[in-house]
């Protein structure tokens, strides 16, 4: 008797499992042809200047989407397809992107901000020159999802920008011997190139052009801190900062080290403004908005 209650019960928990085998079968979804939705998201800014979650929705960016297998079938692919914020992240022009089905293997990427792109594989961005305005820094800021990504059916596709250049903060701090009259009004950074090539697809860097170009900074902070974008790029020892205070005197600051900045990263660099001497000092990197720690490069 008692083998037979054991017989029982097992071929009992056999049934249950199949039934709720069966069931998680017929719970599930079916995604073939139903919309594709967006989350869209950036990296953190630890300045205020540039894009980030509170000012994304101002400007629209491109989308590229494959889905194999679907012969470019457009809805289920899209090439640098424009889509805008309408409360929520849709489609310009109102087209839908659908998933082909449950298995459907998709992959995705997305720069901002979107324009007509001829070859994905070697698009030329421009940082702006006069960074003064955050209009013109914002200009100069190149997101990019870095690369295609796997998307799930079902699912939204996280759209998670990053910052493909790099960012420069100048912190000034006055010298003792200068007058309490003495105020800063203009920053700028010279010898820099200001064009990059880039592979949208793939989020790579192919090359850096127009070089011997000068940046005027944004000031973040009036007779402070400024702060300004640059493609990603090496000072071979010609990194220059002039700093122009209200009496119309430039002060100058050249690095004599080779100072590289990559994608993705901010630099700190403090200088403290008195005389037109340039002694040692250092700059700091961190990924872009992070806490900077900041080193000294200092002119005296």
């Amino acid at each position: 008797m008692k083998k037979a209650n054991i017989l029982a019960t097992a071929a009992l928990a056999t049934l249950l499992a199949a039934c709720s085998n069966d069931s998680d079968v017929l719970n599930t979804p079916d995604y073939a042809d139903t919309p594709i939705g967006l989350n869209v998201n950036v990296g953190p800014m630890a300045t205020r200047a540039g894009y980030d979650n509170d000012n994304l929705t101002g400007s629209s960016f491109g989308l590229y989407l494959t889905t194999e297998g679907t012969n470019d079938d457009s809805r289920y692919n899209c090439t640098n397809l424009e889509v805008i914020y309408n409360n929520g992240w849709t489609f310009k022009y109102g087209e839908q992107l659908l998933w082909k089905s449950n298995d459907a293997k998709v992959t995705y990427n997305a720069y901002m901000p979107r324009t007509h792109v001829y070859n994905e594989d070697s698009y030329t961005f421009t940082v702006q020159t006069d960074q003064r305005n955050e209009n013109n820094v914002k200009a100069s800021d190149l997101l990019w999802t870095g690369g295609r990504q796997d998307a799930t059916a079902g699912k939204a596709l996280d759209i998670n920008f990053k910052h493909a250049l790099s960012k420069l903060n100048v912190t000034l701090t006055k010298g003792s011997e200068l007058e309490d009259g003495v105020t800063f009004t203009s920053v700028k950074l010279s010898n820099c190139a200001t064009k990059i090539v880039v592979n949208l697809l793939e989020g790579t860097i192919v090359k850096t052009t127009n070089s011997g170009q000068t940046i005027t900074l944004y000031a973040t902070t009036e007779n402070k801190q400024y702060e300004c974008i640059l493609v990603p790029q090496t000072f071979a020892q010609s990194l220059k900062v002039e700093i122009t205070d209200n009496n119309g005197k430039i002060y100058t600051f050249t690095s004599n080290k080779d100072l590289t900045f990559a994608s993705g990263e901010e630099y700190t660099l403090n200088l403290t403004v008195g005389r037109d001497k340039v002694t040692t000092g250092t700059i700091s990197a961190d990924p872009w908005g992070s806490e900077q720690q900041g080193g000294d490069l200092v002119t005296e």
